[in-house]
C-alpha cells in the first residue's frame, strides 16, 4: 500500500529528525529547512500535506510566506501549522488562513500531530470526492478554467461569504450555482425572480403565517428557510423590488428572515448565491437597486463570459449536443457548419446553441450537418417564423382568430413536411400543445401518413403557399 507523502518544513533539524522518525511508519516523509526548499519540493513532488513551522530565524521568508504560496498556487494541498512561535501577531495571521490544524511545540505534541495529519488527509479526500461528483461545467475556455480555479480556492477556504454571478442569459449561471452546491455537498434551493409574480414574491421567498392575508389558510415555509443548512440560489436578483431587496439585505447580512405575518425573526444558516444579467452598479445609479445589498452580495463576484467571447467552446458544445441528441446514431458535421456557427453572435449563448443544434439534427435527412442546415436552424426561431408568416413583428398566435390560427399552423406544417416535433419548436411550444391544435382544427391531413420524416425545407418559410 502506497503511503501518503508528507512534507515537514522547519529550520530546526532536530525537530525534523524526530518528527520523521515518529511519522515514517505511517507516511512517506520529505523534509525542508527553508521556505525556498519547500517550494521546490512541492513543485516537483506529489506532496499530499505540508506541516509548517512559522518562525524561520535569519531567513527572508517565514512560514506565513509558504502558507500564502500554497493557498495561491496549490490550493488543493492541506497544511498543518506546528510552531513554537511567540510572535502573537504572526500566529493570529496564520489562524486566519484555512489551515487544517494549529499545534504548539511541546513535549506531548507527537500524537496531536499524527491526528492532525490524518484529519487533513481525510478532509482532502472528501473535497476531492465532492468535486469529482459535482456538476461539471463543461468548457474548453481558458477564461472559464481560470474562473473555476478561483472558485475552487474560495470554496476550499471555508468562507461562507455571498457570491454574485454575472452573465448574459444562457451562459450557465445556474450550472455554476449547482456546481457550488455539489462541491460543498449541500442541497440547492433555487428561485428565479423573473418568474415569480411581484404580488407573491415576499411569501415565496420568506414564507407566511396562517391568516397573514386573505387566502393564507396555513403556514408556509419560504424558499430561504427551505434552504437552511444548504445553498440558496436567487437568479435574476436585479428584478427584485426595492421592498424585497430590503428583506433580502437582512437575510444576507443578519442571516435571519421574517415571514409575512410573523412577529419573531427566524435564524437561517446558508450559502447565498445571487445571479443577474444586469449591471447592478448602473441599477444602483438609477435607484433601482440598493447599494448596501450590492455591497453585501459582491464580496466575491464571478463573470461568466458570453459564448461569442469564447469561440473555442462553440465547436466543443456542438459536438457535445450532437452526442446528447443523437441516441447513438452517428451524425457527421462538416467544417462549413462550424464556420457558420462561429459567425453567429449568440445572444442566447449556450442555451441558444443547444436549440440550434437540436433543430439542425431535425432538418437533415442524411445524418450530415453542413452550413446550409445550420443557417436553416438559425433562422428557425418562433419570432422569425411568426414574422415571416404574418409580416407582423408583433405577431401573437393567441390574439389571432380561429381561421387565422388554422392557416398559420397549416403553413408551418407544410414547411416542416408534417414533422410535428419541428413544427412545435417553431412555435416555441411542446409537442402535446401542437398535437391539441392539430386535433382542434382537424389538420391531420397535413401530417404524412408514413414516416413523419425529417423536413427537407428550411423552417424560415418565406414564400410558402397555402
Amino acid at each position: 500500500m502506497n503511503k501518503e507523502l508528507i512534507l515537514l518544513v522547519d529550520d530546526d533539524k532536530a525537530i525534523l529528525e524526530s518528527s520523521e522518525i515518529l511519522l515514517s511508519d505511517e507516511f512517506s516523509i520529505l523534509t525542508a529547512t527553508s521556505v525556498n526548499d519547500a517550494k521546490d519540493i512541492i513543485k516537483t513532488s506529489d506532496v499530499q500535506l505540508v506541516v509548517i513551522d512559522l518562525n524561520f530565524e535569519g531567513h527572508a521568508e517565514d512560514g506565513l510566506n509558504l502558507i500564502n504560496h500554497i493557498i495561491k498556487e496549490y490550493h488543493q494541498i492541506p497544511f498543518v501549522v506546528l510552531s513554537g512561535d511567540k510572535d502573537t501577531k504572526r500566529v493570529v495571521e496564520a489562524m486566519k488562513r484555512p489551515l487544517t490544524d494549529f499545534i504548539t511545540k511541546d513535549g506531548d505534541h507527537d500524537d496531536l500531530l499524527r491526528i492532525a495529519i490524518r484529519k487533513g488527509l481525510s478532509k482532502k479526500k472528501e473535497q476531492s470526492q465532492r468535486k469529482s461528483n459535482s456538476t461539471e461545467f463543461k468548457t474548453k475556455s481558458p477564461a472559464i478554467f481560470k474562473m473555476f480555479k478561483d472558485l475552487d480556492k474560495l470554496l476550499r477556504s471555508g468562507s461562507d461569504a455571498s457570491i454574485l454571478i454575472n452573465g448574459e442569459s444562457g451562459t450557465g449561471k445556474e450550472y455554476m450555482a449547482k456546481y457550488i452546491a455539489s462541491y460543498l455537498g449541500k442541497r440547492l434551493v433555487a428561485a428565479n425572480m423573473a418568474s415569480i409574480p411581484k404580488e407573491t414574491a415576499e411569501s415565496e421567498l420568506f414564507g407566511h403565517m396562517k391568516g397573514a392575508f386573505t387566502g393564507a389558510t396555513a403556514n408556509k415555509i419560504g424558499l430561504l428557510e427551505q434552504a437552511h443548512n444548504g445553498v440558496f440560489f436567487l437568479d435574476e436578483i436585479g428584478d427584485c423590488s426595492l421592498e424585497i431587496q430590503a428583506k433580502l439585505l437582512r437575510a444576507v447580512q443578519e442571516r435571519e428572515i421574517m415571514p409575512v405575518g410573523a412577529t419573531v425573526p427566524r435564524k437561517i444558516t446558508l450559502r447565498f448565491i445571487a445571479a443577474t444579467h444586469k449591471d447592478l452598479t448602473q441599477e444602483v445609479e438609477k435607484s433601482l437597486f440598493r447599494l448596501d445589498l450590492l455591497q453585501r452580495l459582491n464580496t466575491f463576484t464571478f463573470e461568466i463570459p458570453s459564448l461569442r467571447d469564447r469561440p473555442e467552446d462553440i465547436e466543443y458544445y456542438t459536438t457535445m449536443f450532437i452526442n446528447e441528441f443523437s441516441n447513438g446514431i452517428f451524425f457527421q458535421i462538416h467544417p462549413s457548419a462550424f464556420h457558420a456557427l462561429k459567425q453567429h453572435d449568440w445572444p442566447g449563448n449556450v442555451r441558444e446553441l443547444k436549440n440550434v443544434i437540436q433543430r439542425a439534427m431535425i432538418f437533415t435527412d442524411r445524418r450530415s450537418i453542413n452550413d446550409d442546415i445550420i443557417y436553416r436552424a438559425l433562422n428557425c426561431t418562433p419570432q422569425k417564423i411568426q414574422k415571416e408568416i404574418t409580416k407582423d413583428s408583433s405577431f401573437d398566435l393567441n390574439k389571432l382568430k380561429d381561421d387565422e390560427i388554422k392557416t398559420t399552423i397549416i403553413k408551418v406544417l407544410k414547411a416542416t413536411k408534417g414533422n410535428k416535433t419541428a413544427a412545435a419548436k417553431c412555435f416555441g411550444v411542446d409537442y402535446s400543445t401542437l398535437y391539441r391544435w392539430i386535433k382542434k382544427y382537424k389538420l391531420d391531413a397535413f401530417i404524412p401518413s408514413k414516416g413523419r420524416g425529417r423536413p427537407k425545407l428550411p423552417l424560415s418559410i418565406t414564400g410558402v403557399e397555402v
